[in-house]
């Protein structure tokens, strides 16, 4: 498994793609200052400090770039393989797909994890830019793991879609918007119940945040139902594994015979 997650690393220098993650990120603390700072002034917050943008930036990554960026790239990793015709040279080696995948899927994780810290430090230079107050190590610290937190819960959420539309020639971009639009679905929860077990509103629910400010739920949460949602994406992603390695396993080509090889056995059996 380490050479195959090495093996996908040597190839993220090629990922063009991974510059929208990149750039989508960064500009998630910027949009979500900067529609503070559209509002009419009776809707501004006067208090508006660090702690906000964090919870903002959690938000907003959860909900929009982070799905959208996570099902592109991850989608990107095993759909080139076929659209860079390099599947032929990976069926040479007896690795079964189910562990193939598998370790798209883990550098994909280590991506998120990248891309959390990447947005601790965007939005924290964002905030210390525009003057924003408010900070002391213990908020840094507990507003920095909750972001991290979250974008790891997304990518769990986000594991199924990656596998189906990454496995679908050309479909990870379609697949991206529409991962989107399951995480913007999210709003549309209003009862406890229902918001707890959809797992894209459980990612954020886990790692203590507050759905009833961002969202209006009418009812609180239950954090064991959204704990039940992340297991059940979980669950998903180990059954299409699964289904993956039963439906095509990468064994070694049988070797081919040249003609010279054939005339030379016919000569032999002649002689």
């Amino acid at each position: 498994m380490w050479n195959l997650i090495k093996a996908e690393w040597l190839k993220i220098r090629r990922c063009q793609i991974l510059l929208v993650g990149i750039v989508a990120l960064a500009l998630c603390p910027v949009t979500q200052y900067g529609s503070q700072l559209i509002m009419a002034p009776e809707y501004q917050d006067a208090n508006y400090d660090f702690v906000h943008l964090f919870v903002n930036v959690v938000w907003g990554n959860s909900q929009l770039f982070l799905p959208i960026s996570l099902v592109m790239i991850g989608g990107w990793f095993i759909d080139r393989e076929a659209a860079h015709d390099t599947l032929k040279n990976i069926v040479s080696i007896p690795v079964p797909m189910s562990r193939l995948l598998g370790a798209k899927l883990l550098v994909t994780a280590m991506l998120t994890l990248a891309f959390g810290l990447y947005s601790v430090c965007v939005t924290l230079l964002t905030g210390t830019v525009v003057g924003l107050s408010g900070l002391t190590l213990l908020k840094m610290f507990t507003c920095s793991a909750q972001v991290v937190a979250a974008a790891l819960t997304t990518f769990l959420v986000c594991m199924p879609m990656i596998l189906i539309f990454g496995q679908i020639r050309g479909a990870y971009l379609g697949g991206s918007i529409f991962t989107f639009f399951l995480g913007y679905c999210m709003l549309f929860f209003k009862s406890g119940v229902l918001l707890s077990a959809y797992p894209f509103s459980a990612a954020l629910i886990l790692v203590g945040f507050d759905m009833k400010q961002y969202n209006g739920a009418t009812s609180p949460v239950n954090v064991l139902l959204s704990l039940a949602g992340i297991l059940a994406s979980v669950g998903v992603t180990f059954l299409l594994l699964a289904l993956s390695n039963r439906q095509r396993e990468l064994k070694p080509r049988k070797a081919r015979k040249t003609n010279g090889q054939k005339r030379g056995v016919g000569r032999r059996r002649a002689s």
